[in-house]
């Protein structure tokens, strides 16, 4: 009678490991989607993709070179003027520009006002920011070319992601630091070929 019972049981803990190994990886999968613990993301880029897409022509800036071969840009639009909060955007597409390290080279960073400078304000943006190229903006067109985008993008300067082509792809979103942007430019130059 001992051997039947110490049978019994050895069964039952075979028939149990077996369910938790059937059945385990079932309950984990469920519980990791239900409590979102070690799901991988499905997008790659941290800034808010542009779509439907834009082009700096859609806003009648005049950026020279366009096509292959031509800088990315982070552009900073600021239609109202350039303000304390546009300076700040301008400060930080600088800060951009040089954290791209050897890449530097195959970015530049630009202003496109819809507003003439004041005399002081061009002065200082030429004296702090060098290489700073400063555009007009068309207000209209840059203004019902976002009527299909995000009400907040057209409210206040902004700061965007110019491709070689002159395809506006990454808008910087308030909620998002810069280096999320900057995250997203590194990983374009690395696949780049066109600029």
């Amino acid at each position: 009678m001992t051997e039947q019972h110490s049978v019994k049981p050895r069964g039952q803990l075979k028939l149990l490991a077996l369910l938790a190994v059937v059945i385990g990886p079932i309950l984990v999968a469920w519980l990791m989607v239900k409590l979102q613990i070690g799901i991988p993301q499905s997008q790659t880029n941290h800034s808010s993709l542009v779509d439907p897409a834009l082009s700096v022509s859609d806003w009648q800036v005049p950026v020279e070179p366009v096509g292959y071969g031509a800088p990315w840009r982070l552009l900073v639009t600021a239609p109202a003027g350039c303000d304390e909060a546009c300076l700040t955007l301008v400060h930080e597409a600088r800060q951009i520009h040089v954290a791209t390290g050897r890449e530097a080279d195959r970015v530049e960073h630009a202003l496109a006002v819809g507003l003439a400078l004041p005399g002081e304000l061009a002065h200082r943006l030429e004296r702090d920011y060098p290489r700073l190229q400063q555009l007009p903006l068309d207000r209209r067109a840059y203004e019902s070319s976002l009527e299909a985008h995000a009400p907040d993008w057209r409210v206040g300067p902004q700061l965007w992601l110019v491709d070689p082509l002159g395809r506006v792809v990454l808008h910087r979103d308030p909620a998002n630091p810069g280096k999320h942007l900057l995250d997203d430019l590194r990983r374009l130059l690395k696949l780049s070929k066109i600029g």
